[in-house]
Order: C-alpha cells, then structure tokens, then sequence
C-alpha cells in the first residue's frame, strides 16, 4: 500500500506545483504591482525577477531555487515602505510554509 501512496504523490506532484505557483504568483504579483505604483525601484526589480522565475517553474528543483532566490530578499539593501515590507513577508511566509510541505517525510507518523 506504500508503493501506491508513493507512486500517487508522484503523479500528482505536478499538479501540486502548478498550485503552489498559482499562490505564489498571486502574493508575489500583488507585492510587484504595489512595488511599482509606490515608486520602489529597487525591491521592484528584485521581486520581479523572482516573479519571472516563478513562471518559469515545473518542478521541485526549479521551485527550490525561487525560494532560494526569495530568501535572498534581506541581503538586497534596499529598503521598502513599511506596507511593502508587511507584503513581502507575507510572500516569504507563504513560501516557508510550502517548503515545509514539500519538505514533510511521509514515512513519519505524528
């Protein structure tokens, strides 16, 4: 029964990605948008180049390296309004939480 739980959840794992880059372009989409109509150019840039990254994902490794790319965001140097800032954590807190999924060992019990 394992097996078949094993082989599910690599079936399916496309289509889980393609969710988790539905949700992720939606918190990263509205943080660009609002980057960009309050005049910061700096974080704009940065975030939208990890917005075309995001589309460019079709599996784990591609996904792995856009959070990688996010958790770069406080090594950037540039600063953001403090609505901006509220954004973009909210970005890097939903992208914690997928890695966290995707991370999970199926194998333990809780």
């Amino acid at each position: 029964m394992a097996d078949l739980a094993s082989v599910c959840l690599r079936t399916c794992s496309m289509s889980n990605i393609d969710e988790v880059v539905k949700d992720m372009s939606s918190v990263v989409g509205d943080l660009v948008v609002y980057l960009e109509s309050s005049g910061q150019p700096e974080a704009y840039a940065f975030f939208m180049q990890a917005q075309d990254r995001l589309k460019g994902v079709d599996d784990e490794e591609q996904l792995l390296e856009f959070f990688l790319l996010l958790s770069m965001t406080a090594f950037q140097g540039f600063c953001m309004d403090p609505f901006a800032t509220m954004m973009a954590d909210r970005v890097l807190e939903h992208a914690q939480h997928v890695a966290h999924t995707f991370s999970a060992d199926d194998n333990i019990v809780h």
